[in-house]
């Protein structure tokens, strides 16, 4: 009896420590440990004063215990000095602000990463938005510029051809209706690209007749590729103004696009003039080529390519290489063979 009455008397002397703690974690977060030495200085002075009044109750606590058992204690209550109990207390004392420090700091780290975590998700938010609103403001530049050349070949029809120039204006109508109605999405599929593009042609064949061709090459998978909206009419308008006009012959127009393992590959070729000689990469572009390129910079950072070069058979290839993605919401109808059309 006498031995449980000692242990638990021993256990009860940590008793005053279930309120002197809180009060170690308050003092401690107001003069935190590793920050300056006058809070070491500050805690050490405190820690003096916590210990000389823990050490009599910690004392008072065991005698408690011992006489509710009516046990036999060690030493008479007189022999046993209370200050004997200080380096206990002072160890608890320490052992209590290192705790608070390990706490506290532990929640301060945690917060830290949930604020930068949020930080993170609202700077990708914002970056986002940017990027969105520079898309929207290239391609707000890409759609004047497209209906500006539309309208001013129309204007030179008007007094050549009026009827010709009535059904362009008729065509470029339901054509803008086109545009318009996908503006607010980045991409589309590329089967619906050359929709556009198409009618885009029948625009410029009503001024062109023969001397107009463009070929469509396009391999079954690539079809539901994802491009970016209004990215095909752009480069077949380049071949026709900057390729065709001026040359001799037909001009036929080739678009094609494969897909090769996580790239698409697409290219616009025509058999005009071609670009000036010397280094093809280093010429000045146009307002549609140079949208068109920004555009994929916004898009597919680091991670598309976009060249012109002048074919060997002569005239200029313009080449767009991006990461390759497909549509799975609508399955188009394919024929057994490779799509291979024509805009006559």
């Amino acid at each position: 009896m006498g031995e449980l009455a000692f242990l638990l008397g021993a256990i009860a002397m940590f008793y005053p420590w279930i309120l002197l703690t809180p009060v170690i974690f308050r003092f401690e977060a107001r003069f935190p440990l590793g920050t300056a030495s006058r809070n070491l200085a500050v805690l050490a002075i405190f820690s003096v004063a916590v210990c000389l009044l823990a050490s009599p109750l910690m004392l008072g606590c065991f005698y408690a215990v011992m006489f509710a058992f009516q046990a036999p204690l060690p030493r008479p209550m007189n022999q046993i000095p209370w200050y004997k109990e200080v380096p206990i207390a002072q160890f608890m004392f320490w052992g209590s602000a290192a705790g608070g420090y390990f706490i506290r700091t532990l929640f301060q780290l945690r917060e830290q990463e949930r604020t930068t975590a949020r930080l993170a998700l609202e700077k990708s938010q914002l970056e986002a938005s940017l990027n969105q609103a520079q898309l929207e403001v290239l391609r707000a530049r890409l759609n004047p510029h497209f209906l500006f050349n539309s309208l001013q070949n129309i204007s030179v029809l008007t007094k050549q051809d009026p009827q010709t120039a009535s059904r362009m204006l008729t065509r470029l109508g339901d054509l803008l209706r086109a545009v318009l109605r996908r503006d607010s999405q980045p991409e589309s599929t590329l089967q619906e690209e050359i929709e556009l593009t198409k009618a885009y042609v029948a625009l410029e064949q009503m001024r062109f007749g023969d001397r107009l061709r463009v070929d469509f090459e396009i391999e079954r998978e690539a079809e539901r590729a994802m491009v970016p909206c209004f990215l095909l009419q752009p480069l077949i308008e380049n071949a026709i103004v900057h390729g065709l006009q001026g040359a001799q012959k037909a001009g036929i127009i080739t678009v094609s696009a494969v897909s090769q393992g996580d790239e698409f590959v697409l290219t616009v070729a025509d058999n005009g003039i071609g670009p000036p000689t010397g280094d093809p990469a280093g010429m000045k572009t146009g307002i549609g080529l140079r949208s068109t390129r920004e555009r994929l910079e916004r898009m597919y950072p680091n991670r598309y390519s976009f060249s012109i070069r002048r074919p060997p058979e002569g005239g200029a290839e313009v080449r767009i290489v991006i990461p390759h993605r497909l549509n799975y919401e609508e399955e188009p109808a394919y024929d057994d063979e490779q799509t291979s059309t024509s805009g006559r």
